[in-house]
């Protein structure tokens, strides 16, 4: 009998063993797929506690842990990482990290400030491209004198506070985030490390796109696409709500850099008439007018012409016939045609046989003549003296009846000139005050259509504005 007792205790403990190694299996099949999800201090205490056996308490090691965090752990070391050496970059920066709207969007976020880095340090470049063909080159030259005087920095942080106000009074907080990548990144094409084959071509939209793509994290967004749009889009017809804010902050930006230098311009030049001693000058134009003329010339859509003096109050005939030579007038004139000066122009030619011709050129030919023959009255009369309007009416009438050269069909007969709608290549119309002449007057017209320049080849039409036209 004492022998089959350690048998029998041999068995029961085999026996034991067994449904032991059951039961360890069926709690590791068991086990579930999916992780509880608890505040960072909750799971603390568990992992701290002593564990006699983790598949009965459910605690893991920490090491198994770690995705829980991990990706909200890089990207705020991505943030606190970023060494940025100018101070308003720093001042965005730290915006950036406290702004509310982008607590439910990390990844926006930490693209925002990988740009504001590339900004921080290539960004001290101006605000404006002069390549041939781009959608800027479009700008008369003294645009360009004052918006290069804005940063690229600076301006693409202002397109973005400009983002965040906009939607902010309509209560669109939710699409700040996206808004923000595309108003950080909208110009990055003028950077000059973005130089190659899109910038040559003088599409700053397209190469702002390449470039915002590489930048680590954006093409893990969900509304690249949009953003990619958008930017593209920024100087011709948006689409959407993130499309038609940005180009709105980014025209709200520019009025303000306009603003901003043209009365630091106007100052300087009050400060040197009172350094000189000198009357003070009423500036020529105000600062409102030249900032006016600029918008328009960017955007083309802000801003309504400003009547004609003409308007007012027709002008009166005059007799020029002491000073003025129709013959001479006329050989005077051509030389404007087509002619650049820093991409300024003052006259142009069209193929369907016209030739139309800034009034200050017109002002500027009589007062040669006037002083050639003698008549110092006109050629030193004030710029804003109200007998000019009569003699450019009197030279416009005496070509206009007696040598059939204006295109009286485009003018009124008691005005000399008109508004017309210029429209250009990228979706680009201007509106100026033209006088039109038929181009036989100044020689072929074929000959003025192959000497014309590239940058006035980009004119695609030329129609009267009657004021209900909407410019685009």
């Amino acid at each position: 009998m004492l022998g089959i007792w350690p048998a029998i205790i041999l068995g029961v403990a085999l026996v034991l063993v067994g449904l032991a190694g059951i039961l360890v299996l069926r709690g590791e099949e068991q086990e579930p797929s999916f992780l509880e999800q608890m505040p960072l201090s909750v799971l603390s205490q568990r992992w701290v506690r002593p564990k006699k056996s983790t598949w009965i308490e459910g605690v893991k090691h920490i090491s198994e842990l770690a995705h829980l965090w991990r990706n909200e752990q890089v990207i705020a070391e991505g943030i606190e990482k970023v060494e940025l050496t100018l101070p308003r970059s720093r001042s965005f920066a730290s915006q950036l990290r406290t702004w509310p709207f982008f607590n439910q969007a990390p990844g926006q976020r930490a693209v925002c400030l990988e740009i504001v880095r590339l900004l921080d340090r290539e960004g001290q470049c101006p605000s404006v491209v002069d390549v041939q063909g781009d959608v800027e080159a479009a700008w008369e030259q003294n645009t360009y004198r004052i918006l290069a005087k804005t940063t690229l920095l600076d301006h693409s942080l202002n397109v973005a506070e400009q983002v965040v106000k906009l939607l902010s009074d309509n209560q669109a907080w939710h699409v700040i985030p996206d808004t923000m990548v595309a108003a950080l990144g909208h110009d990055l094409g003028k950077l000059k490390s973005a130089r190659g084959s899109l910038y040559a071509l003088g599409e700053h939209p397209l190469a702002a796109g390449a470039i915002i793509s590489g930048i680590p994290g954006f093409k893990e967004l969900s509304r690249k696409e949009d953003i990619l749009r958008a930017i593209k889009m920024h100087h011709k017809m948006p689409e959407g709500l993130l499309g038609k804010t940005l180009k709105k902050a980014d025209q709200r930006a520019r009025q303000q850099e306009l603003e901003r230098w043209v009365g630091v311009e106007a100052t300087e030049e009050i400060k040197e008439s009172h350094e000189e001693k000198a009357p003070k000058k009423p500036l020529q134009p105000s600062s409102r007018e030249a900032v006016q003329r600029v918008q328009a010339d960017i955007y083309g859509e802000s801003i309504e012409p400003a009547p004609s003096r003409e308007e007012i109050a027709p002008p009166q005939r005059m007799d020029i016939s002491s000073w003025f030579d129709a013959a001479g007038y006329l050989a005077m004139l051509k030389p404007y045609i087509n002619r650049v000066d820093r991409r300024r122009f003052l006259a142009f030619s069209t193929a369907d046989g016209l030739v139309y011709f800034q009034v200050k050129v017109l002002e500027e030919v009589a007062r040669k003549q006037a002083q050639e023959a003698g008549c110092m009255e006109i050629a030193t009369m004030a710029q804003d003296d109200s007998t000019m309007r009569q003699v450019l009416f009197s030279v416009v009438q005496h070509l206009r009846r007696e040598h059939e050269v204006i295109a009286t069909h485009l003018i009124k007969a008691s005005y000399f000139g008109g508004y017309f709608l210029v429209t250009r290549k990228f979706n680009k119309e201007m509106r100026g005050y033209y006088t039109p002449f038929h181009a036989e007057a100044f020689g072929s017209i074929a000959e003025m259509e192959r000497a014309k320049p590239d940058l006035l080849r980009d004119i695609l039409k030329v129609s009267p504005y009657t004021g209900s036209d909407q410019v685009s």
